[in-house]
């Protein structure tokens, strides 16, 4: 009898973590950083459209043709779409945003993406394509031009193909060009102003209306906790952006609501400095699970015509738990003293997950939990 052994050590891989504790207490923003003027908003503009001069990598679609012989119909020649070769043709969907205050004449960025089965844009030229709203009937610009891809593909005869980046997808910098612009309506009849708070906070809304009637007393109100509105005097109205360009330079203390943010795959954990932790107890226990492979050969005895040699698998499983003392937050602590406390655990990414998880279902987390 002879043997053949051979071991194989099943591992887990675990991401590195990246845990950030956020000191937001007290802090201070400018005005025009935390707030948006309503009525002064994008407006998001679309179209279909066709790329052509695609080296062989268009669609192979009768989209493609169709929209080829309708562009050729409005230029003055009649052609059927069987009549059309798609290879360097695609057709895309335009998409761009339209800013406030946009003129007309102005140039604004494109994106440009496939929509059939072309595999690459690269060295595209959209043709003229109109933009509209959701309204789909008026047209804001006409985006036209190269498209701008950044992508590398190059395959073999042999059938590898490597890509670098997003070959069918692409931008056009100031590919359109506004031929309507949209009226923004940032003051109201009554000369009435209202801020919209990118972040909803009571505090913050009240605030912001503090630190504006310390300016032009008694013209702000919170109104909720995202809105805050403003009555304009007669000279304030008569020049209204140098009013809110001086009401943007203002410093205003903002007091967003605790929040403990993860995201899983990465394993990244953001915690503001308000967050507070009630007192708990946490212990944390470490399981190494190791599989052992090995293949023994069996083989029958001299003289013995009637066995065989066989191969004999046998697996080897063991389960090592290593514990850890009970680590106490005997009082209330905030974001950091529970960062030091946990360290001391040796806690891997996915272990402290689930303690945030834990200690909210437990009500000892005292923030908002957030998982991505």
């Amino acid at each position: 009898m002879s043997g053949l052994s051979e071991k194989h050590t099943m591992r887990l891989a675990i991401p590195a973590l990246l845990l950030v504790f956020c000191a937001t207490l007290g802090a201070q923003a400018r005005l025009r950083d935390i707030v948006e003027i309503s009525g002064v908003r994008d407006n998001q503009i679309r179209g279909i459209g066709l790329v052509v001069g695609l080296n062989g990598t268009g669609d192979r679609s009768i989209a493609a043709k169709q929209l080829a012989a309708n562009l050729l119909k409005r230029l003055g020649n009649n052609f059927l779409p069987a009549q059309i070769n798609p290879d360097n043709l695609g057709v895309v969907l335009v998409t761009a945003t339209l800013p406030p205050f946009a003129r007309t004449g102005g140039r604004i960025d494109v994106t440009v993406a496939s929509m059939g089965d072309s595999t690459s844009l690269r060295g595209g030229q959209l043709v003229a394509t109109q933009l509209v709203g959701f309204d789909n009937r008026t047209v804001y610009a006409i985006a036209e031009g190269p498209v701008l891809t950044g992508a590398v593909s190059a395959s073999g005869a042999t059938g590898s193909k490597e890509t670098i980046n997003h070959p069918t997808a692409g931008r056009i910098p100031g590919g359109a060009i506004v031929e309507m612009e949209v009226p923004q309506k940032m003051l109201a009849p009554d000369g009435r102003v209202v801020m919209h708070l990118r972040k909803a906070s009571y505090e913050t809304a009240k605030n912001l209306a503090d630190e504006i009637n310390k300016v032009l007393p008694g013209a702000a109100r919170a109104l909720d906790g995202l809105a805050v509105e403003i009555k304009l005097g007669e000279a304030e109205r008569r020049d209204t952006v140098g009013f809110l360009a001086r009401l943007g330079e203002l410093k205003v203390r903002v007091a967003p609501r605790a929040s403990v943010i993860i995201n899983e795959r990465s394993g990244t954990i953001v915690a503001g400095g308000d967050v507070v932790v009630l007192p708990v107890a946490i212990t944390h226990s470490n399981l190494s699970i190791s599989v052992k492979e090995a293949f023994d050969v069996s083989q029958p005895s001299p003289f013995n015509n009637s066995g065989s040699t066989e191969v004999i698998p046998k697996s080897d499983l063991t389960i090592t738990e290593n514990s850890t003392p009970i680590r106490m937050l005997p009082g209330a602590v905030g974001a950091g003293e529970l960062a030091a406390a946990l360290k001391t655990l040796g806690v891997s990414p996915l272990d402290l997950i689930t303690i945030f998880q834990m200690l909210k279902e437990q009500g000892a987390l005292q923030a908002e939990l957030i998982v991505q």
